[in-house]
């Protein structure tokens, strides 16, 4: 990638993902890539018979290509572990706020005592993941309404999703922008690219455009 990562981040040793939900591993593992809904027939029909409840949230609006290669664009370009850790935080956009505060007010954690810590509080495996990378969290936190709408589209349109991150990788790759680099290793199986940090032990954060990088103007959601 032309643009170089100018942001290091040692991963929270002791932080596990989802979807297990354990926190013994020294890594930060690629996270599930996909979410599904299981409800029985009997729980589907109570609730096509229920009557909406007062105040409850507009249902989900399908995206379309177009609109979910937007929302990734400022993140599709992160390596495979950090992408799908920032995917999983997104649907819980509460939480991340919450963890954002937490952070702020224990400025002096670092390290094994950061990952201690927050595998102490309550909050979803890729939250606690994200606490290792203040700077993404901190992104989260201050474009919240993205990262709700981003999280939406990932519960909904998993695969959509994931469809729109090798989208614009191919786009930023055949504009010359994406390669290996001595942060990261840039690999293409068939018409797939994975993008994983050189050294296991730190993940580099990227620094880019995403107006540029992609070969074409694109505009990030929401415009």
């Amino acid at each position: 990638m032309k643009a170089q990562g100018r942001l290091a981040e040692k991963r929270g040793r002791g932080i596990g993902l989802p979807p297990r939900r354990a926190f013994n591993g020294p890594l930060i593992f690629l996270a599930s890539l996909a979410l599904s809904l299981r409800l029985g027939i009997g729980g589907l029909v109570a609730a096509q018979e229920a009557p909406a409840a007062a105040g409850a949230p507009p249902p989900y609006v399908q995206q379309s290509p177009e609109q979910l290669q937007q929302l990734v664009a400022p993140i599709a370009l992160y390596p495979d572990s950090l992408v799908a850790q920032i995917l999983a935080a997104s649907t819980f956009p509460e939480q991340v706020v919450e963890a954002e505060r937490w952070l702020q007010g224990n400025p002096g954690l670092q390290g094994p005592a950061l990952a201690q810590a927050a595998n102490q509080q309550p909050w979803d495996a890729s939250v606690k993941a994200l606490t290792a990378f203040p700077a993404v969290l901190g992104n989260m936190d201050k474009n919240l309404s993205w990262t709700s709408s981003l999280g939406d589209a990932y519960y909904n349109q998993p695969q959509d999703v994931m469809a729109a991150v090798q989208v614009m990788r191919q786009r930023a790759a055949a504009a010359g922008n994406l390669q290996s680099t001595p942060q990261q290793v840039v690999t293409t199986q068939d018409s797939d690219i994975s993008i994983a940090p050189a050294n296991p032990d730190v993940v580099y954060v990227p620094a880019y455009d995403p107006w540029a990088i992609y070969g074409v103007p694109v505009i990030p959601w929401p415009d």
